[in-house]
């Protein structure tokens, strides 16, 4: 053979073998981010333990959400809520927060119409109960 005819037979084998990556690539890409995106990472709520089976034998402080006390407007007045328990007065919400675990905090939540001064009540409640994490949620009006 001549030496044009073998380097030609190299170059057209290398020609042949060489696949294109770049398009093979890409399609690698696109399937590894298909498979990302619609992956769920969430796990299954059946599958979480409870809080109450903590190995610390019970609910850690952390774990607490913060107290809402709710403030609404009465015929006599505003009344604090907490859960079931409705006071009237800030010396009873006092009392009745003192009683609470402070760790989690505190959050007042009030309807639009209740005065402000019934706001201010309930937070220095909270602050002399021993509150550190005091906060004050405006209602969404509904």
């Amino acid at each position: 053979m001549t030496r044009a005819r073998v380097l030609k037979s190299r170059h057209r084998s290398a020609r042949l073998g060489a696949l294109p990556l770049t398009s093979m690539i890409d399609v690698v890409f696109l399937l590894l981010i298909f498979f990302l995106v619609t992956a769920n990472f969430a796990q299954d709520e059946r599958k979480l333990p409870a809080t109450l089976q903590t190995e610390g034998g019970g609910v850690r402080s952390s774990d607490l959400q913060p107290q809402i006390v709710y403030i609404r407007v009465q015929d006599e007045g505003a009344v604090f809520v907490i859960g079931d328990v409705v006071v009237s007065d800030a010396r009873s919400l006092e009392a009745l927060l003192m009683n609470l675990p402070k760790e989690p905090g505190v959050a007042i939540k009030s309807d639009p119409d209740v005065p402000i001064s019934a706001i201010a009540a309930a937070l220095q409640a909270a602050r002399n109960a021993g509150f550190v994490k005091r906060s004050y949620v405006p209602s969404d009006g509904t």
